[in-house]
């Protein structure tokens, strides 16, 4: 009798707390709406998504509701801004799409409509998970005579199935392509069905929050993820040289037109940022885009390390993307490069 009061007592604990985590702290993910889908076009080799959908959706790290609302021509773009024959296009992925952040704190729309207060009318063809060669294929497909600028917010991310190798072989061998897709599809199931698991309570979301906001903790777990984390170091891998390679290679057979209106702006991860904080970064991988930036004659920019080192949460910790205050801080930045583009 005694043994089951104790678990009883244990239960009821455990299910207080649980209850106090989801409810009281409200680390709970909720979908409103969620009428969006993003389709992959096989034959131009990028994504999209279905034109005039939402999604009101609010991440568990997140304390509101967040509207994603595609219009008519599949993009992310704040709504009722004045047409303007002066336009700017922005390509990307994520960070550019503005993913867990309401469009007008988004860094591209923060920068022109807040910041600068620019007649200019932004369209954002940014798009979850999309890799360099798919945004570079996109890229190509603009109406670029109708921008006056392009933008493309580039991410070490968008380099990861470069740095794999499951771009480069799929190019070649297609049974080998088979493999190294099919191994890297269990990975990528095995590492989601562990952080699903692991994240499949809010006491559990608590605590990993937590320990991931630790700098130390989280750059050590980051540093791990190989080959993925190889741009943070000093003399870049192999696999990283290669993928820098591709970039540089797409770049010189881009239409001189498109390339003349084109710019590149780097966009930190989180492990940039934390890195910097702790006096251990190294730059090695951005020089060198931006070295292949001016053998291409492309102006290009990267944020200010050390404000947005000053921000004690510039990404979702678990999440990895720029939070509100991050994109905030890199929107200054770009406001500041901005003033001199000719």
């Amino acid at each position: 009798m005694k043994n089951l009061i104790i678990i009883i007592n244990i239960f009821v604990i455990l299910l207080a707390t649980e209850l106090f985590f989801k409810y009281v702290l409200d680390y709970r993910s909720i979908s409103k709406v969620n009428t969006c889908k993003r389709i992959y076009d096989n034959e131009r080799d990028f994504s999209f998504y279905t034109p005039n959908c939402k999604n009101i959706i609010k991440h568990w790290e997140q304390k509101k509701f967040v509207t994603y609302e595609i219009n008519s021509k599949g993009r992310r773009d704040q709504p009722n801004q004045v047409p303007n024959q002066k336009k700017i296009a922005f390509i990307g992925d994520s960070f550019t799409f503005g993913a867990m952040v309401p469009i007008e704190d988004n860094y591209n729309f923060y920068a022109f409509k807040k910041i600068l207060n620019s007649p200019y009318e932004i369209h954002n063809y940014g798009t979850p998970a999309e890799q360099l060669h798919n945004v570079l294929n996109k890229l190509k497909t603009l109406e670029y005579r109708s921008y006056d600028y392009i933008v493309y917010g580039i991410t070490p991310n968008d380099f990861f199935d470069l740095v794999d190798g499951s771009y480069f072989s799929k190019t070649k061998d297609k049974d080998k392509t088979k493999k190294i897709i099919e191994n890297k599809k269990n990975k990528i199931e095995t590492f989601k069905s562990i952080k699903n698991y692991l994240l499949s309570t809010a006491s559990s979301r608590f605590i990993l929050h937590n320990l991931i906001s630790n700098d130390k903790i989280y750059l050590k777990t980051y540093l791990s993820r190989k080959p993925y984390s190889g741009y943070l170091l000093k003399n870049l891998p192999e696999e990283w040289i290669k993928a820098t390679n591709y970039l540089d290679e797409s770049l010189k057979i881009l239409d001189n037109n498109l390339k003349s209106k084109l710019k590149i702006f780097i966009l930190p991860q989180r492990a940039e940022v934390v890195s910097n904080r702790l006096n251990s970064y190294n730059s090695t991988f951005i020089n060198s885009l931006i070295t292949i930036c001016n053998k291409n004659n492309i102006d290009c920019s990267f944020p200010d390390l050390d404000s947005l080192s000053t921000i004690e949460e510039s990404h979702f910790p678990v999440d990895g993307h720029l939070s509100i205050q991050g994109n905030h801080q890199v929107a200054k930045s770009l406001s500041e490069w901005v003033k001199n583009w000719n």
